[in-house]
């Protein structure tokens, strides 16, 4: 498998996890799948930050895209950070999880459809199968360590990154767009 075709295997697993969140749930059910959403992004944020984007980087055609990519990830782990410590039945949490829902759907559209087609134009066939195995084999160490995840990183962690700027927050999305739904469907009292 290349490394394009890894990295969107691994946004089609986050996408179902996130169809599952909108199915609702009870607290017990939100913090599996929460469980399952922050070990799945942190070790694909690891592999990617740790070899993907290091390779895009060197491309003209990504370098800036890959700035992009590390500010979005930025904020989503601060997101994971903060939820992680909230109580999964608030109006707080539901937000939250609204947000991360919004800024991983904005990062995977911008790398599916302007990063990829780039790095898959700029790097041939063998480089993106050689990018694969090392991805592959970073992400079973990984999921193999116990307790895969590491500690969501803050903004100081990545403003050292080129093209880095604070992220902006904002609480839309489609948890928020759900809970609207549902409030204009309740009776009045």
């Amino acid at each position: 498998m290349d490394a394009i075709e890894l990295l969107l295997s691994d946004h089609r697993k986050v996408d179902s996890i996130f169809q599952q969140f909108e199915k609702g749930g009870n607290s017990d059910e939100f913090a599996r799948l929460f469980a399952q959403l922050k070990e799945e992004l942190t070790v694909h944020t690891q592999i990617e930050e740790e070899i993907f984007y290091p390779a895009a980087r060197n491309n003209p055609d990504t370098a800036n895209l890959v700035a992009e990519a590390y500010q979005e990830q930025a904020e989503v782990k601060n997101l994971l950070g903060q939820v992680e410590s909230m109580d999964n039945t608030s109006t707080e949490w539901g937000q939250r999880m609204t947000e991360i829902m919004r800024d991983v759907q904005a990062h995977v559209q911008m790398e599916e459809t302007e990063m990829f087609p780039k790095v898959r134009q700029a790097f041939d066939t063998t480089t993106l199968e050689q990018l694969g195995q090392q991805l592959q084999q970073r992400k079973s160490e990984l999921k193999g360590q116990s307790g895969a995840t590491e500690a969501p990183a803050t903004q100081a962690d990545y403003s050292a990154q080129p093209g880095y700027t604070a992220p902006q927050n904002s609480t839309s999305g489609q948890l928020g767009a759900m809970d609207e739904n549902r409030d204009m469907n309740q009776p009045s009292m």
